[in-house]
């Protein structure tokens, strides 16, 4: 059978991109995975990319980026995605060689695609006002939940109550508000705070400076089946952060029964609904709140389990497949 989609398949990864680029790409139909070349994001890409697709242009109809490197020069319509524009809007993440990046290779390169794939209705708001792109041409095709994150299997049990944070440790995931709320917050004193990346010198501060040493515990590089062990045996997940596209991590806490806390800013209230407690990321007397709110009430933790096992229902990689075919099917039919 002939191959009418070639897909980017260098982005797989253990990262967010990579994982929806895995779980999309080994769902398609009619697809060849590109595997060679460069990095996508280097410097040598754009040159080596266009002219791959030069010397396909007779075997494919249309190329599917599931990541944000540029492509300036195509022989063949290409669907682009663009999962947020962290790099541009999130606290302390813009650099003037960003900026640089997405004016003039990003911009460009959204504005010429056939369509833009995007995770969430806040992503695609963002990406219209930076791009002026017409709304018809951006569809959002969200994230899915790995099989491994589920209620049934194995839960964490190291001999103490714990609380989690999943994600890294970029000023935007907010964890010195997340440290000091967790300093204050008016919970049992034998509850610990799991951390999956190493603490910046901000961070290893705080720590001493509210004698957490023996409180916060550091968990890095966790496959993703013990990390579903985590999710099931943390009283609560807490992800107060400042900016995220989508976040996956918050379908996966709730997919394996965990009651959630989560920001009310960007797409997270899109995501959560009505399966988590909101708080303010920017007070840290907010987030606090909710910590106290999440461990302390019984009756709310059973409701967010119940409501987070409903709220999954809505995010699977089979549906995130099934839209993003159908946008290639529109060229590739």
């Amino acid at each position: 059978m002939q191959k009418l989609i070639l897909a980017d398949g260098r982005w797989f990864g253990t990262h967010g991109i990579g994982r929806f680029a895995h779980e999309v790409l080994s769902r398609l139909k009619k697809t060849e995975i590109l595997t060679s070349g460069p990095p996508p994001l280097s410097v040598n890409n754009l040159a080596w990319q266009a002219r791959y697709l030069y010397k396909n242009k007779a075997r494919y109809k249309v190329f599917f980026n599931p990541g944000y490197n540029p492509i300036l020069l195509s022989s063949i319509p290409y669907v682009l995605t663009i999962h947020d524009l962290i790099h541009l809007f999130a606290p302390g993440s813009t650099s003037l060689a960003k900026k640089m990046y997405y004016k003039f290779l990003m911009k460009p390169s959204a504005k010429n695609a056939y369509k833009i794939l995007t995770v969430s209705e806040y992503s695609k708001k963002n990406i219209i006002e930076w791009a002026n792109i017409p709304e018809r041409n951006i569809v959002v095709v969200g994230n899915g939940i790995s099989h491994q994150f589920n209620i049934e299997g194995a839960t964490r049990q190291p001999g103490y109550p714990y609380l989690l944070h999943v994600g890294n440790n970029k000023p935007h995931k907010n964890l010195a508000r997340l440290i000091q709320a967790f300093a204050v917050a008016n919970i049992d004193p034998s509850l610990r705070l799991i951390l999956t990346s190493a603490l910046t010198n901000d961070a290893e501060a705080l720590v001493k400076k509210y004698h957490l040493e023996n409180r916060i515990i550091i968990h890095c590089n966790i496959s993703d089946e013990k990390l579903a062990e985590y999710y099931r045996g943390a009283t609560a997940f807490l992800f107060p952060s400042l900016y995220e596209g989508f976040g996956i991590p918050v379908i996966e806490a709730m997919s394996c029964g965990t009651p959630t806390l989560v920001s009310n800013v960007t797409s997270l209230p899109e995501i959560a609904g009505d399966a988590a407690v909101l708080v303010d990321p920017n007070s840290i007397e907010s987030i606090t709140q909710g910590i106290e709110k999440i461990v302390l009430d019984t009756t709310l933790r059973e409701n967010l389990i119940r409501n987070g096992l409903e709220r999954v229902k809505l995010f699977s990689w089979d549906k995130t497949a099934a839209k993003v075919q159908l946008v290639l099917n529109g060229l590739a039919s």
